[in-house]
């Protein structure tokens, strides 16, 4: 046995094999290593809670993207102490 190591990014459902030929009609091992970087999927009771939680605020006001929490927060702070 063999081992044939490359580096790729994952575009679609199929990964190119170079000389693909010379594999032809051989079993293979096929080991994918991915950085741990990508999300993982969310456990169904969270994804639950998760979809609730968006029903929920659905109809809450939005808030205004311009407004700075921080400075905001800054100048409660000032105001209490």
């Amino acid at each position: 046995m063999y081992a044939i190591e490359f580096e790729t990014e994952i575009t679609d459902k199929y990964i190119e094999l170079k000389n693909y030929q010379n594999l032809l009609n051989k079993h293979a091992k096929v080991i994918v290593l991915v950085e741990d970087s990508i999300q993982q999927p969310m456990l169904p009771d969270k994804e639950q809670e998760f979809q609730n939680l968006i029903t929920k605020r659905k109809n809450y006001p939005t808030v205004d993207s311009s407004i700075n929490i921080v400075k905001l927060c800054n100048e409660a702070d000032s105001d209490i102490f």
